[in-house]
């Protein structure tokens, strides 16, 4: 299983979305990471916004499965249960 991965554009972050990111990887160590790249299709995205704006561009990102749409730090415990679900 990969989720690709993308950053929004980080105009007003309101946590640390590399320590957020890196948590993840360490507490799910099973799953596959990949920033996303054009023309690859991935089984899930995980898209990391600063804000609850939202507004990272992921119309051209082919995906299969769920999208989960991170946009604070509070959404921690709940995303790796999802990803461990997975």
């Amino acid at each position: 299983m990969v989720f690709g991965v993308k950053y929004c554009g980080g105009c007003n972050p309101r946590y640390n979305r590399t320590s957020f990111f890196d948590t993840v990887k360490k507490r799910c160590p099973e799953t596959e990471f990949q920033y996303v790249q054009p023309e690859t299709v991935y089984d899930h995205l995980l898209v990391i916004c600063g804000c609850p704006s939202r507004c990272a561009d992921i119309s051209k990102i082919q995906v299969d499965g769920d999208i989960f749409n991170i946009s604070e730090e509070s959404q921690l415990e709940q995303l790796i249960m999802e990803i461990k679900q997975r």
